[in-house]
C-alpha cells in the first residue's frame, strides 16, 4: 500500500466505526504509518477510544471483523477511555506518536 493510502484508508474506518457506535470518543492512527517508518510488512495500527467498554476482547473481536470491508492490515486496539492515558505504555506512545483522526 502506498503511504499516502493508509491516512485515507483508517479515516473511513473511523467515520464508519464512530456512525456504529456512540461510545467511541476518538480515534488514533499509530505505529509506522504514523511515525512514517513504513514497511513492506507494515500494518495500519489504529486505537479506539470508547468511554465505555465492559469486555475489551469481544469489541476487538467486532473491530477485526469490520475492518474487512476496508483492509486487512487494520489492525484495531480498543481503550477504556479511563485506561487511555500517560500513564499506559502503549496509550503513552500513540498520544506521543500517533495522530488523531477526526
Amino acid at each position: 500500500m502506498d503511504k499516502r493510502q493508509a491516512p485515507e484508508v483508517a479515516k473511513r474506518y473511523a467515520d464508519f466505526l464512530r456512525k456504529r457506535d456512540p461510545r467511541i470518543k476518538k480515534i488514533y492512527l499509530f505505529g509506522s504509518y504514523a511515525k512514517g517508518t513504513i514497511s513492506d510488512n507494515s500494518d495500519i495500527d489504529i486505537a479506539v477510544v470508547f468511554d465505555t467498554l465492559l469486555d475489551t476482547f469481544d469489541i476487538q473481536v467486532e473491530l477485526m471483523k469490520l475492518r474487512r470491508k476496508f483492509d486487512t492490515r487494520i489492525e484495531p486496539h480498543p481503550f477504556r477511555e479511563s485506561d487511555f492515558n500517560m500513564s499506559n505504555p502503549l496509550a503513552n506512545e500513540i498520544l506521543s506518536n500517533g495522530f488523531e483522526l477526526n
